[in-house]
């Protein structure tokens, strides 16, 4: 009954802080999360004891398939040099650089968890960022590689962790051992989630083709597979982690465009943004619940970081000696980050020459900035948080995991300091700042809701040929597709067709979206009149309000096209 108490206390909270955000909306969403966690903490004074193995099994394999599931597969092929670049390259050179970075800062924490912590912090959270900057204000192709470095370096970061832990417990640590391991767990792993996936598939299909599709089964089968794919590659000796991303990639390449497949789609996208929301939230939210006991084991974890003994060390002290080494680790993150960085920009910009494209780079302001604004939106996120509370307890029987709460007070101060920093700099930042090649989204929607036109003129029109002139209704069967065959003409642009009027084109078809939706608002103002005097049953309101839902939802996106 306790842990029901606490879950439904921490889903409550998650929901508070949605309306919260909506009301302050200059304030990360996280930094709420955080705060509503720490007041829970403080005011019930009831520590919450997390278990490490199943908080890493609750929390990253559904995160990391839900990022992997949502991430566009055509960017991540069109940007996956630059993306596996700062992914996997810049992972290793944060975990070796701020690995000795911290043990150097503090020499009492062994060099295994200082390369733990430091693979810990090497995640960076996109999730957080895009809030930050509301979705908007960010380059869309920026956006695409911060969003894709986010998806594989969770993955690559936390199997760091997974061979940092392994030194600790084993003592012992062989570079040819732990590639030999790597590519096991790595190799391993990924075909482990590609076959998972691929059976849950193959399953569905058979089973809509012989039964029909059933949104409710279908969509809960695939929220379980990350979590078999985790499992499944865990009880081999491979990389759960990398599984539970290879089967969100792999969804993500195979086809759902199936006209039965069409509730599934569009209730998975509801329910993957709720889940989502759900767990990060509850993970920021548990971060500030565990800020209090911190706090006042302030002077404790001092003591366990190695503090000078020059006088008593009350928790002013503590806490003032702890956060100047939050800063410093703050600090070497970010200028490992630009290093790499602005090396990877020179390294693009000199191939891009030889490939005769010298002003690829773009001018030299805004390289500067966009190393900038690359480097300040590696904020720490969930992932961290989920990470450093993944840590083993015990070394092994009686004896404590050496400096793992100094790593949770470390990395918790990181979070805290990394994510209103971005917030405060990146909206100054992206003022007016655009990368070679952008705003082409635009344009490309354009070209393909013509495309989609004329596919529909042209089956249209073979119907229409189909209908024998003798057939009972022919002259009903003309008029629909004379009248449906002159809307899509109108959404099709003739090439040689003036700029004026093309615009003018496109100017009548929004203001005929937006009096198509002002009368679907009439008609659910009606319906809802209808329900309240119940002229109508609650299953005709239903159906009815999901069809103008559909509708609605379809005439707002025409009116941005």
């Amino acid at each position: 009954m306790e842990t029901m108490t606490a879950v439904l206390i921490l889903l409550v909270t998650v929901a508070v802080s949605g309306i919260i955000g909506r009301f302050v909306t200059r304030v990360p969403q996280p930094l709420i999360q955080v705060a509503l966690g720490a007041a829970l903490g403080w005011a019930s004074g009831v520590p919450i004891i997390l278990n490490p193995d199943l908080f890493l099994l609750v929390f990253i394999p559904p995160l990391l398939f839900l990022d992997a599931w949502r991430f566009p597969a055509t960017e991540l092929r069109r940007l996956g040099g630059i993306i596996v670049t700062l992914a996997v390259g810049l992972v290793v050179f944060t975990v070796v650089g701020a690995g000795h970075v911290i043990h150097w800062l503090l020499p009492a924490v062994p060099l295994s968890t200082a390369f733990a912590l430091a693979a810990v912090l090497s995640p960076t959270d996109a999730v957080a960022v895009s809030g930050m900057t509301g979705g908007g204000g960010m380059p869309r192709r920026l956006k695409h590689i911060l969003e894709g470095e986010a998806l594989l370096n969770d993955a690559s970061g936390l199997v760091c962790l997974q061979f940092a832990v392994t030194a600790a417990l084993t003592g012992t640590f062989s570079i040819g051992g732990a590639a030999v391991a790597f590519l096991w767990a790595a190799g391993g792993g990924l075909l482990v989630g590609v076959i998972v996936v691929a059976a849950v598939h193959l399953a569905q299909s058979w089973i809509i083709r012989l039964r029909g599709d059933s949104p409710a089964a279908t969509i809960l089968t695939m929220l379980l597979v990350p979590f078999a794919a985790y499992l499944a590659a865990e009880h081999l000796d491979m990389s759960g982690i990398l599984a539970a991303v290879a089967a969100g990639m792999t969804l993500n390449l195979l086809p759902l465009e199936e006209s039965g497949q069409v509730a599934t789609r569009l209730q998975g996208t509801a329910v993957g943004d709720m889940i989502q929301f759900t767990l990060n939230g509850v993970i920021f939210v548990l971060l500030g619940w565990q800020l209090p006991g911190i706090l006042v084991q302030a002077p404790m974890i001092a003591m366990q970081a190695g503090a000078p003994h020059t006088g008593p060390m009350d928790m002013p002290v503590s806490l003032g000696w702890l956060g100047l080494h939050v800063a410093a680790i703050v600090g070497a993150l970010l200028a490992l980050r630009l290093v790499w960085v602005w090396l990877s920009l020179l390294v693009s910009r000199a191939i891009a020459q030889r490939r005769g494209r010298p002003g690829a780079g773009g001018p030299a302001g805004t390289t500067f900035r966009l190393v900038s604004v690359t480097t300040v939106s590696g904020v720490r996120g969930a992932v961290t948080l989920a990470g450093v509370l993944s840590l083993p307890v015990w070394l092994r029987e009686g004896v404590a995991f050496p400096g793992r709460d100094v790593a949770i007070f470390l990395a918790s101060g990181v979070i805290l300091v990394s994510l209103p920093m971005a917030s405060l700099m990146l909206p100054w930042l992206l003022r007016g700042l655009s990368m070679p090649g952008e705003d082409l989204t635009v344009e490309e929607e354009r070209v393909a809701e013509a495309a989609l036109a004329r596919a529909a003129l042209r089956r249209l029109e073979q119907a229409h040929q189909a209908v024998s002139p003798a057939a009972s209704e022919a002259d009903l069967y003309t008029e629909a597709a004379l009248r449906l065959m002159e809307f899509y003409r109108r959404q099709v642009e003739d090439p040689d067709m003036p700029v004026d009027a093309r615009v003018l084109s496109r100017r009548r078809l929004a203001i005929e979206a937006e009096l198509r939706l002002a009368a679907v608002r009439a008609k659910r103002d009606e319906l809802a009149r209808l329900h309240r005097t119940h002229a109508i049953s609650d299953e005709t309101w239903r159906r009815m309000m999901h069809s103008l839902d559909m509708m609605e939802a379809s005439l707002g996106r025409s009116r941005i096209l």
